[in-house]
């Protein structure tokens, strides 16, 4: 304040206690502390923060094992996904560049439509402030991806049913895959990092 004559922040954001899996106050006379090297050690680094950043600011938030896991499972599926949109085409020379002029298919189309409104509303939640609900979006829309639209185009992506088709379905992915990991980044950045550097050059 003294140095520029204004206060140093603009926003300020409350977090709640962390509690224990009884979701009592952790304390070192009651012995029910938990040391967050031991839960990143085990589950790792992207999987503590995903459930950090599940827990609603301000709201207090008891430790959950299955959170890790969910973490975890995440990231790993986000592993597994990311190579299969990109052992595609086999090489950046081989069609990596396609737009989305090449998306022709009403179903890939519709997939876009999906990924697009969940930009909009992940981008309303950050600049809200609500992390939690930009995540809890994201991971919804990012299964339904895997689970749903990855299986009903893995085999015309292969080319089963034609180039043009099979190109569609490709640029669809690769579209789906780059704007997921940039809304997954925030709060799972080092499998987001990790596959970003597949494809493309600098940080996600």
């Amino acid at each position: 304040h003294f140095e520029h004559d204004s206060l140093p922040w603009a926003h300020a954001c409350l977090n709640g206690w962390i509690l224990d899996p009884d979701r009592k106050k952790m304390s070192k006379s009651r012995g029910n502390v938990v040391t967050p090297i031991d839960v990143l050690e085990q589950y790792g680094s992207d999987a503590v923060r995903y459930w950090a950043c599940s827990a609603r600011p301000g709201t207090d938030t008891a430790l959950d094992v299955n959170q890790f896991k969910i973490g975890r499972r995440l990231a790993i599926k986000l592993l597994n996904a990311s190579k299969f949109v990109l052992g595609l085409s086999g090489s950046p020379d081989e069609g990596w560049g396609l737009g989305l002029d090449a998306v022709s298919e009403p179903l890939d189309q519709a997939l876009l439509a999906r990924l697009a409104s969940l930009i909009i509303e992940a981008t309303s939640s950050f600049e809200g402030y609500d992390y939690a609900r930009a995540l809890e979006r994201t991971e919804s829309f990012f299964w339904a991806f895997c689970d749903d639209y990855v299986e009903l185009v893995k085999s015309r992506a292969y080319g089963t049913l034609g180039v043009e088709r099979s190109l569609s379905a490709q640029a669809t992915l690769r579209a789906a895959l780059s704007a997921v990991l940039r809304l997954l980044a925030p709060f799972l950045p080092f499998v987001t990092e990790e596959v970003w550097s597949w494809w493309q050059e600098g940080s996600v």
